[in-house]
């Protein structure tokens, strides 16, 4: 089951451009970058897509989606690796980013995230999209320049200072926001050293 963003059916966010799964080349023509953003979880996985053109970043879509607690734990993998194939399909993302398993949680919950991060990791290996993860206290700076931020305070800093529309509230789409945007601000930051050198 999953939740998009704003209560919406996968697809996007209003202003978003929904023609995208019918016409893959298209976002090679109208965005200059593009990627999936993922906070990794078994019960919960957030999706988003952030996209960059004429130096405007936007977020196109978000989800959250959810597995059921009763079900082997094979199968929810399955489920949250289909959904993850689908975003790649639909979106064609240029990169996928996520957000590293903190080890310093509880032990079996990271370990149901560890292992949710490694089918995410196959699905894009499968695809051909490289994957980059960046650990939470790298997000937050990245997104609110403090370390120690809460989750609201990520977000309304998306929307604020970073300028993104329609963020959703449930916090695991809101986090894989946080972690495209967070792998956009690095790759811009690579360009502008490998440039200078």
């Amino acid at each position: 089951m999953t939740e998009s963003a704003a209560g919406r059916p996968p697809g996007g966010v209003p202003g978003s451009l929904p023609a995208l799964h019918e016409h893959p080349r298209l976002r090679e023509q109208m965005f200059d970058s593009c990627v999936l953003g993922v906070d990794p979880g078994l019960a919960n996985v957030g999706l988003a897509v952030v996209a960059r053109r004429d130096r405007a970043t936007n977020l196109v879509w978000a989800e959250t989606v959810r597995t059921n607690a009763e079900d082997d734990e094979s199968v929810r993998l399955r489920l949250l690796a289909t959904a993850v194939t689908r975003a790649i399909d639909e979106h064609r993302p240029e990169a996928v980013a996520i957000e590293r398993v903190a080890w310093n949680r509880n032990q079996v919950s990271a370990l149901r995230v560890a292992r949710a991060t490694g089918a995410i990791m196959v699905v894009a290996a499968q695809a051909g999209v490289g994957v980059q993860e960046y650990g939470p206290n790298e997000v937050k700076i990245a997104v609110t320049g403090a370390g120690n931020a809460d989750k609201r305070q990520v977000r309304d800093a998306l929307v604020r200072i970073h300028g993104l529309r329609q963020v959703p509230d449930q916090p695991d789409a809101a986090d894989a926001v946080a972690v495209a945007l967070t792998h956009m601000l690095a790759a811009r930051m690579r360009a502008i050293q490998a440039a200078a050198r």
